[in-house]
Parts: structure tokens; C-alpha cells; sequence
């Protein structure tokens, strides 16, 4: 820090002042004497010089003068004494006084206690500076963080007023789902409606990495289902619903790839015929793969396919099964695998299995199985949908 310069003698007489400013000669201090305490406390107050040397008997110090240097912080103060008296130096170091010189002493003993004053007072203020800098920064930190988390808790209350009504109902029917995001907002995503009273659609999807980009893309991937659905209801178009999900993923991988948003997804697609009682479903690396359940029998869903946002070109194969009068199925995101009890990848998926076969097919049921209700803090967003009919 670069100290202002300015050094101000206060003495009882011009000699004394003139004396200690000779030992200063050929410094680069710009020193002012006061002869005056009145005047000097005066202009001390407004110029606040770098260093102040009071050479003035410590009976004659006036109490305006003791208490200006136990409250001025930026200002080094120096006092001369005519001798030592080490309860007079005590008191003078409680109010604030930065060195004792005591007469008699050379020029070099002076300078250096002007230099030394000065430079431990000006670290001081540097050091005090830098504190209000960073509680200012702190400050401003805390703010922002403040101002982002109602931003975020305002994209979360967005993004969850977009998820479809828990759980839904149709006929024999019933699809539910819960999602239990790592941050405010989610990279998992869902969606399901019921579409001419027949055909039941929906998705799974986890969007890469977190936050706000994430859950960008899964307003996208909910604008494009419905921007769909809508064409298809308008069109009355039943053909292109029975073969539903025929055709979903590769538009939605197109609509990615034009963006260049730098994100991929894995994906979950399927269309149940509920009058027909058929599946039709696509993976798109979805992981871990669907459980599927029905009198006693337990097991995955085969399927595989390339993540979304990757590859320009890429197909996904539509799979078809029928679905007996009692069955349940259940899709998880990976972010559930983070917290099984079990280690290898395989131990999980057969861990999830388990839970599915020892549930009675609910959510609450699945959850309560898999640990996810006891959970706090989750490392990855994690989503459950379970399909059932005949429970």
C-alpha cells in the first residue's frame, strides 16, 4: 500500500518541532509542525498524514489528543518521552500509540521508527481494507446465491408444474411416478398422457449432468411429446398411434442435434394399446433396463439402443409385447443404483428385481423398498415409474 507521505510534528515549542524535522532532512516525508495540540488535532482530522510525532511531556498531553490516536486507526502515532517510565509507555500503547522513542536517540533510531510506524500501520489499514473488500465480495456472494436460489426454486416449481398428475387412472390401468432431484432443478424427466381414450404414451428420460441446461431439455423433450400428441388428436390420425413410439425418438434426436446444446440423453419411450393390451416400447441406453412383473415372474425388458443426442443418423428398434390381465412394470432412472446396497452393476439390477417381486407393485411400496425414502442428499436425480394393471 502506498503510504500518502505526509508527516506532522506536534511540540510544545517551534525548536523542538524544527529539531525532530531536521532528522527527517533528505527523506521523502512532507513534514508539517504544530506547535499548537489544538490546530494540529484540527488538521490532523482533516489531512490524516501517514505519521504523527508527538514530542510533548506525557503530563501536558491533552485528553483530545490521547483519545484522536486510540480512535484513529489509519494514522501512525509516535511519542517521545524524556525518559523511560514503563507504566507511561503501557498507557501509551493502550491508546493506540504505534512506537516509543525515548530521548536520547540518534537520527538513524528516529528515521527507523518513522519508517517502522508507518509501514506496520499502513499493513494495517491494508489488511483492514482487504477485510471490508472480502465482506463486501462475501456480501455480494450471498446475494447472488440468494437471488439464484429463488431463481431456482422458481425453475423447479416451472419444471414440476409440467410433470403429469400422480398417479393416473384409466381403466384397468394406473401409471405413477416420483422424481427426487440431486439439485433444485431436474435432468430426470417423465411425461404419459392417454391419447383418443386408447393409447396410453409416455417416457422416461435423464438429460446429462445437472441444473438449469439439464432441466432445459426437459421442457424441450415436454414441448415436443405435446407438440406430437396434438398433431396426431388433430389429425385423428389412430394409425400413427398404433404404432406408437415408432418414429418419437429419432425426431426427438433431431430436434437435439439441430440445437447444438452440447447434451445427450438416455431414453425410455413406450405406447400401451389398452384395448389390445399391447406394449410398444424403445430404449435409447436407457439403464438400468425395465422390471417387469406378473404372477411371480420377475424379470427385464430386452432392449438397447444408442443415447439420444449423439449420433445424427441413429435409428431405435420398437419392441412388442403383450401384457397379461395382472402385471406391473417398473422404470428407474441410474441415479437409483447410486445408493444399493449391492456393488457390481448386475447384483443391482438383480437387487431391483427383488424389491419389485417383494412389493405389492405400489410406489410408495417400491420406494420404501429400494431405500429411496430414507434417503437425504441424493448424488444423481432419481426417478421411479411404475405401470401396473389388475392391482
Amino acid at each position: 500500500m502506498e503510504i500518502n507521505g505526509k508527516l506532522y510534528i506536534v511540540a510544545d515549542n517551534q525548536d523542538d518541532c524544527h529539531e525532530l524535522q531536521d532528522l527527517l532532512v533528505g527523506t521523502p516525508w512532507q513534514v508539517s509542525c504544530f506547535d499548537d495540540t489544538t490546530a494540529a488535532v484540527n488538521a490532523i482530522q482533516v489531512d490524516h498524514p501517514a505519521v504523527v510525532v508527538i514530542n510533548l511531556p506525557f503530563s501536558d498531553l491533552q485528553d483530545q489528543l490521547l483519545a484522536l490516536a486510540s480512535l484513529d486507526l489509519d494514522v501512525a502515532y509516535i511519542m517521545v518521552l524524556p525518559e523511560i517510565d514503563p507504566r507511561q509507555v503501557v498507557e501509551l500503547f493502550h491508546q493506540n500509540v504505534s512506537d516509543v522513542v525515548i530521548r536520547p536517540f540518534t537520527g538513524d533510531r528516529f528515521r527507523e521508527a518513522v519508517k517502522r510506524a508507518s509501514g506496520c500501520k499502513s499493513l494495517l489499514v491494508q489488511n483492514r481494507q482487504y477485510r471490508e473488500q472480502l465482506e463486501k465480495a462475501n456480501r455480494e456472494l450471498e446475494e447472488s446465491l440468494r437471488i439464484l436460489e429463488i431463481d431456482q426454486m422458481a425453475g423447479r416449481q416451472v419444471q414440476h408444474s409440467l410433470l403429469p398428475v400422480t398417479p393416473l387412472r384409466h381403466g384397468d390401468y394406473e401409471i405413477a411416478h416420483r422424481i427426487v432431484p440431486s439439485l433444485f432443478l431436474s435432468g430426470d424427466f417423465v411425461g404419459y398422457n392417454v391419447v383418443f381414450d386408447r393409447y396410453m404414451v409416455l417416457y422416461v428420460a435423464d438429460v446429462s449432468g445437472h441444473g438449469a441446461s439439464s432441466a432445459f431439455l426437459t421442457v424441450l423433450l415436454k414441448f415436443i411429446l405435446n407438440r406430437i400428441l396434438r398433431r396426431h388428436i388433430s389429425l385423428n390420425d389412430h394409425e400413427a398411434m398404433a404404432k406408437a413410439p415408432l418414429g418419437f425418438i429419432e425426431h426427438i434426436n433431431r430436434q437435439i442435434m439441430a440445437l447444438g446444446l452440447d447434451k445427450h440423453l438416455t431414453l425410455f419411450s413406450a405406447s400401451i394399446d389398452m384395448e389390445q393390451n399391447i406394449l410398444r416400447y424403445s430404449v435409447a441406453a436407457h439403464m438400468p433396463t425395465p422390471v417387469f412383473f406378473s404372477e411371480g415372474d420377475v424379470r427385464t425388458l430386452p432392449g438397447k439402443g444408442k443415447p439420444v443426442g449423439i449420433f445424427e443418423n441413429a435409428t431405435w428398434e420398437v419392441q412388442e409385447i403383450m401384457l397379461p390381465e395382472k402385471f406391473a412394470m417398473v422404470i428407474v432412472s441410474d441415479g437409483v443404483l447410486e445408493f444399493l446396497p449391492a456393488k457390481s452393476y448386475r447384483e443391482k439390477e438383480q437387487y431391483l428385481a427383488d424389491t419389485v417381486a417383494h412389493s405389492d407393485t405400489s410406489m410408495e411400496s417400491i420406494c420404501e423398498g429400494l431405500g429411496i425414502n430414507e434417503v437425504g442428499d441424493v448424488p444423481d436425480d432419481v426417478t421411479v415409474l411404475t405401470i401396473r394393471r389388475g392391482f
